[in-house]
């Protein structure tokens, strides 16, 4: 889920203060996202520069719990 964008921006070594200047968003709103517990999600302008940021590895599906989809799969409908 949004526990994914944390551990982006950690592998990463940046603070929630570099993303949030990073995606055009404030430092306590990054926090917010990133919490574990009812987390805010982002609206679809800020999902989309978190996915370009992170070049396509914390999607818009992230920040919902839903299961992930497998392009692959042959016994999709």
């Amino acid at each position: 889920m949004i526990v994914k964008l944390a551990k982006w921006r950690k592998l990463r070594g940046m603070t929630q203060a570099q993303l949030g200047a990073a995606i055009a968003c404030s430092q306590p709103y990054v926090s917010q996202m990133e919490r574990a517990v009812e987390p805010i999600v982002p609206g679809g302008d800020l999902m989309a520069r978190i996915y370009q940021l992170t070049g396509g590895q914390v999607e818009p599906n992230d920040f919902y719990d839903l299961p992930r989809l497998d392009a692959d799969r042959k016994d999709a409908a």
